[in-house]
Formats: structure tokens, C-alpha cells, sequence
């Protein structure tokens, strides 16, 4: 039996905990602090071999990039209790590169991974269920095998897996995110141009993402019917990476334009209204 434990009940860990529940292979705890939980956050830690950590990683309200105290919270509490033990803490929260290696160097006694989550808000279950690929980020092979054992069991036969560093997982993340952000971009610009030389651009995007290469999600205005990209999860991400760059002093132009230009075209920056979007504090325990 697989003891699974949830911390955070937000559409990754309810996604996660109730997928990982379908199979009779595994047992589900989980505890949130915004929620009436069936559990409590001890008894989550107590009784899993694997503890999920699903708790925002928020933008900062000034834009400055990524509020990680939640999850540096969570670990205050988790550590102690785990520490030597065969108990594996696998950070699902979105997390600049380094981040958890930074954490097992921190607290060597803890078995630490990133298993970052792939998922659309409002068809999580079933994107949790249906991934194009799970990535298992570890510092020793071992425990990347143990987890793709849980993931094995909910999870088809053919499923593709790919079993990396932490840090190499913290970036398999970000640049799925914001390649789609940025295609999206690029997407809105021939929109424009379309528009301007009176050209009819559903006729144009149709034919240029037939090509494999390119893909899907070029329809120009979006399923909200605005320009550009919103959300909590494409500004949250573009704004942290760009924080993360300019401090290591790392050349991410690009990126930057692409998050100007998304400003400039975007008309409605609902990013700006989601609670989800900005930090609530650090605070787990009841």
C-alpha cells in the first residue's frame, strides 16, 4: 500500500490526491488550512511515505518576482518530522531553478524531489490522469524510481517518464510554460498584422498549426476573448524567471519582450483580481 499525503487542497493537490486515490493501490491523507481537511497536517506527515507539497508560489504584488515562504513554511513544519526517515518530500509548487536543491543541501537528511505539475485549471483531474509525460526531478535515482512505482499505478502502461536532476526539472517547467506563452504571443502578433492588412487570420492559423512541429493553441483572441496571455500561472512564471535572471545577471531579453508586449495588447490583466495570484502568508498549522 502507498500512503500518499497531500499538503494544500488547490486544483494541483485535489487533482493529485484524488488521482492518486483511484487506484486501491494507494491510501490518501491530506490537510489544507483554508479548508475543513480530513486530516490534520501531523497526521498527514505521520502517516505518508510520500507528502506532496501543493501550495501556491505566488507573485509578489510589485512584480519582483516569486514569494516562496509558503513552501519554506510547510518545510519548517515537515522537517523536523521526517528528518532520516525513508519518507520522500516531493515539492509539486512551481519553483525557480535551484530552488530544491537548495533545500536538500539545507536539510541533507531529508529525501527531497520535484515533480512538477502540468495541469489546466479547469480540466485538472483529467490532465492529472493524462499527462504528455511525468517528470521526476531527484538527486539519486532510487527515489525517482520509487515515485514513478506510485505513479504506476494510476498512470497508462505506455506513459512516458523522465527521471532528472531537481534543478533540471525546475526548468523542464518553466520553459514548457512559458514556450506555450510565448507561442502564444507570437500567435497574437500575426493576428494584428493580419488585421491590419485585411487578411483573415481563421483562415491562416488552421494551415500553420497542421505542422507537428508548431501545434495547437494559435486561435487569436483567446478563449476569454482578450489578447494575450492571463491567468495566475503564465505572469506568475514569466515574471519569476525574469526576476531569477536578472539576479544571476543571466540575458533573458526575449522573455522580457514578450511580457512587455503582453502588457501592451493585454486588455484585461486578470491576474490582478485572482487571489491565487499574490501571497497570503506563510502560515500552514491551525
Amino acid at each position: 500500500m502507498h500512503k500518499v499525503g497531500i499538503i494544500g487542497w488547490g486544483f494541483v493537490g485535489e487533482a493529485t490526491g484524488t488521482g492518486f486515490a483511484k487506484s486501491r493501490q494507494n491510501k490518501v491523507f491530506w490537510f489544507d488550512k483554508f479548508k475543513k481537511s480530513p486530516n490534520t497536517f501531523d497526521e498527514v506527515i505521520e502517516k505518508s511515505d510520500y507528502i506532496f507539497i501543493c501550495v501556491p508560489t505566488p507573485m509578489f504584488r510589485n512584480y519582483s518576482g516569486m514569494d516562496m515562504s509558503i513552501v519554506e513554511g510547510v518545510l519548517d513544519l515537515i522537517v523536523p518530522k521526517v528528518s532520516g526517515a525513508k519518507k520522500i518530500v516531493i515539492i509539486k509548487s512551481t519553483s525557480l531553478p535551484g530552488t530544491t536543491a537548495k533545500y536538500a543541501k539545507k536539510y541533507p537528511s531529508v529525501n527531497f524531489a520535484m515533480n512538477p505539475e502540468f495541469l489546466t485549471q479547469n480540466k485538472a483531474k483529467e490532465d492529472f490522469l493524462n499527462p504528455a509525460r511525468t517528470v521526476i526531478g531527484v538527486k539519486n535515482k532510487e527515489l525517482g524510481i520509487r515515485i514513478q512505482e506510485l505513479y504506476k499505478t494510476i498512470l497508462p502502461k505506455d506513459q512516458k517518464y523522465f527521471i532528472t536532476g531537481l534543478t533540471e526539472a525546475e526548468i523542464i517547467k518553466y520553459m514548457s510554460n512559458l514556450m506555450l506563452a510565448s507561442k502564444v504571443l507570437l500567435a497574437n502578433e500575426f493576428y494584428m498584422l493580419a488585421e491590419d492588412i485585411g487578411a483573415n487570420y481563421k483562415e491562416i492559423y488552421p494551415a500553420v498549426q497542421a505542422d507537428p512541429r508548431i501545434g495547437t493553441h494559435l486561435s487569436v483572441p483567446g478563449p476569454d476573448g482578450d489578447l494575450g496571455f492571463g491567468g495566475a500561472c503564465f505572469p506568475k512564471d514569466i515574471l519569476g524567471l525574469l526576476s531569477f535572471a536578472t539576479q544571476k545577471k543571466i540575458d533573458m531579453s526575449a522573455l522580457s519582450g514578450i511580457w512587455k508586449k503582453n502588457l501592451k495588447i493585454r486588455k484585461v490583466k486578470d491576474w490582478e483580481h485572482m487571489d491565487n495570484a499574490f501571497g497570503r502568508g506563510a502560515s500552514l498549522k491551525k
